[in-house]
């Protein structure tokens, strides 16, 4: 099985436990306005305008990609299998978005799982449920993210409502999968109460979400989307006094650990 790799990145520790390498897979069904990694974005043409997809064609990679198969893959994640062992670590999946290339993320997470190592797949959760309900076979984590809780507004900022997003995360839940909520905190988008609130009640609401992990913006991107040809969305980077009140806000609303990532 092959796919379109855009890195792979050695000794992270912060895309789930202990130490890991995380592979970040090209394609991302999503336009978030404030994405900060908008090379990963293409990764050829989707089965399906705006639907989710397995999305990776060959001869749509573009910049900053290139093809492997799944074993190339996993022969450089086990590598560092000691670091794994040591350390309760693993194989994260990133992207761009996994679940656009479906059967690739797919085919990664099994062959992992039959190495005996522990796996995570960062995901915004836009996919077919029954594509989550067999990739959550195999995944040991998710790290989820929560970008904004009204549909409207989440479709204004990312191109697609939440209401897919939603419900696979309540189907996460019935199936008992260990969820982080990742929520990127974005200055004049979705720094709101009414926001804040969702994401506690979505962490009070269901059992299976472990913790609430706050991303701050940064703007570490925007020269990116200037290399890129395209035009960044100007967002102010927040201070400290602000991230705090973004943090004591939600952990007044919820028993659950929140944190920053």
């Amino acid at each position: 099985m092959e796919g379109v790799v855009f890195n792979i990145q050695k000794f992270c520790v912060n895309d789930g436990p202990g130490i890991r390498t995380t592979v970040f897979l090209r394609g991302c069904p999503l336009r978030c306005l404030w994405c900060h990694n908008p090379e990963s974005q293409e990764a050829g043409v989707s089965e399906g305008s705006g639907t989710p997809g397995d999305g990776a064609l060959k001869g749509g990679a573009s910049e900053g990609g290139r093809w492997m198969d799944s074993g190339e893959v996993l022969a450089e994640v086990m590598k560092d299998r000691l670091f794994y062992e040591s350390s309760g670590g693993g194989l994260t999946l990133s992207g761009g978005e996994p679940l656009f290339q479906f059967s690739f993320a797919l085919a990664l997470l099994r062959e992992a799982k039959e190495k005996g190592i522990h796996t995570a797949l960062e995901t915004c959760g836009y996919a077919a449920e029954d594509r989550i309900r067999r990739i959550a076979g195999y995944t040991d984590l998710f790290l989820y993210d929560c970008k904004e809780t009204d549909p409207g507004r989440h479709k204004s900022c990312t191109g697609v409502d939440n209401i897919l997003i939603l419900n696979n995360l309540r189907v996460l839940n019935e199936m008992n999968k260990k969820v982080i909520l990742r929520c990127p905190v974005i200055p004049g988008y979705n720094d709101r109460p009414d926001h804040f609130a969702g994401i506690a009640d979505l962490a009070n609401r269901y059992g299976n979400i472990r913790r609430i992990e706050l991303e701050p913006y940064h703007s570490l991107g925007e020269n990116k989307y200037v290399s890129l040809g395209r035009t960044p969305v100007r967002i102010q980077v927040p201070g400290e006094e602000k991230k705090n009140s973004w943090l004591a806000q939600v952990r007044g609303l919820t028993d659950k650990e929140v944190i920053f990532a």
